[in-house]
């Protein structure tokens, strides 16, 4: 979702929040989608977690949205029950969806609401799009001069200018590209992108890199303006994510760089960190080659419960290991009985290999670390879905190749003491 829609959805639901349409009932939200994310952030904002979701595609039934299973909507909210207030957010489907649940007995503006534009949006959504086209023309002006290329990669993921980064350097070559900009949204990327050697990074808004990219679309600049994600929202090719094993860097190598599989990656060079780690080890008490970093935070969906963590962490210090947990945003505290350690992702591979273990829920961290030489632990949501695959099928790092060394285990609650005995047996 856009900046735009986000908005106007908070406004949507901060509205029938207003108007007590909320209040004492079990809300569901009818769609396992992204935007479903989008919903659950905004209620939680204000106080409100989703009862249950629901979804009539039968490969999504019984797997696991927001820490909820999805279910089918006649199984739940059949007998009909006026407790229920369904939330909706589908520019596709919501007819279809609305009766549907009238056949139920549900009405619309009564129990169902939708979340999306009302045809009254129309002029607005004009006038906001064309601003944003003539803002993102400033920008280009701004950022670039004549014969200059400008790459621009809009999503907040590290994993995603690692992923750029490994083919880079090789597509300037190719494209006999000597002038460019790299344009990012955050700090985090550009120190990822410093990691390949990648020079005029300039860090912008994440609004003014979604205005970029759809100026790329818009206005056929595509010679000028190069998108370095796997599929963008509004991009048709988003939709085929996972589909028949396009996983993460193929969909880089194919859709991005337009490369073949016999293109090499090129891993960053590595830079002499020893006395910064020495220092860090010696600060935090750490002991080099019996240390695990625990890396339990990431932007998706899938959390682990603390104390699955905590069970770990008992269960490796009774062994001799020293543990800690990365704690590199803000808010992120550390797992009990752990120290909180924050190191530079320039730094990461080798002080992941100066610990020897790391064991981490997937994410773009992962993907910086994949080369380090130690025991790493990388776990993904096994009933998540991500477009035409699961997690683990389209970021999987051996299916990458991004490394072998990897044990990659699929995690849900009811298999929860299996996978501890697989991480277990490894220490």
């Amino acid at each position: 979702m856009d900046n735009y829609a986000k908005a106007k959805l908070h406004s949507k639901i901060n509205k029938l929040i207003r108007n007590k349409k909320l209040d004492g009932k079990s809300i569901i939200i009818f769609g396992a989608s992204i935007a479903s994310k989008e919903i659950k952030n905004c209620l939680t904002e204000y106080g409100y977690s989703p009862f249950a979701v629901v979804d009539n595609d039968p490969r999504k039934i019984g797997k696991e949205c927001l820490g909820l299973t999805i279910q089918e909507p006649e199984k739940l909210l059949l007998p009909f029950n006026d407790d229920y207030v369904i939330l909706m957010c589908s520019a596709g489907f919501y007819r279809e969806m609305f009766f549907q649940l009238s056949e139920m007995g549900y009405r619309k503006n009564k129990q169902v609401f939708s979340l999306n534009f009302n045809i009254d949006d129309s002029l607005k959504i004009f006038c906001y799009y064309t601003l944003r086209k003539i803002k993102a023309m400033y920008y280009h002006w701004r950022f670039t001069k004549k014969n200059c290329v400008m790459f621009v990669a809009p999503y907040t993921g590290i994993g995603d200018i690692y992923l750029a980064g490994l083919f880079f350097k090789e597509y300037l070559k190719r494209n006999n590209i000597n002038e460019y900009v790299f344009v990012v949204v955050n700090g985090a990327c550009k120190k990822v992108a410093e990691m390949f050697g990648i020079k005029n990074i300039i860090v912008t808004s994440f609004k003014a890199a979604e205005d970029l990219t759809q100026l790329n679309k818009s206005l056929r600049v595509q010679e000028k303006i190069i998108t370095l994600n796997d599929g963008w929202a509004s991009d048709p090719i988003q939709w085929i994510r996972g589909y028949k094993g396009l996983d993460f860097a193929k969909m880089f190598r194919y859709f991005v760089f337009d490369f073949d599989d016999n293109v090499q990656y090129e891993l960053p060079p590595r830079k002499n960190w020893q006395s910064q780690i020495d220092e860090l080890f010696k600060k935090h008490n750490l002991l080099k080659g019996k240390t695990i970093i625990l890396s339990p935070y990431s932007n998706t969906l899938f959390e682990l419960p603390t104390d699955f963590w905590e069970s770990i962490v008992e269960h490796c210090k009774q062994r001799g290991y020293t543990i800690c947990t990365n704690c590199a945003a803000k808010g992120e505290k550390p797992i009990k009985g752990t120290e909180a350690v924050f190191f530079p992702l320039g730094m990461a591979i080798d002080f992941v290999e100066a610990a020897g273990s790391f064991i981490g829920i997937r994410s773009g961290l992962c993907d910086v670390i994949s080369s380090a030489k130690a025991k790493k632990i990388i776990l993904y949501e096994k009933d998540g879905f991500f477009y035409k695959s699961s997690p683990y099928e389209y970021f999987s790092l051996k299916k990458m190749g991004l490394c072998d060394d990897a044990v990659e285990l699929e995690y849900n609650f009811n298999e929860r003491e299996k996978v501890m005995e697989k991480i277990l047996l490894v220490y």
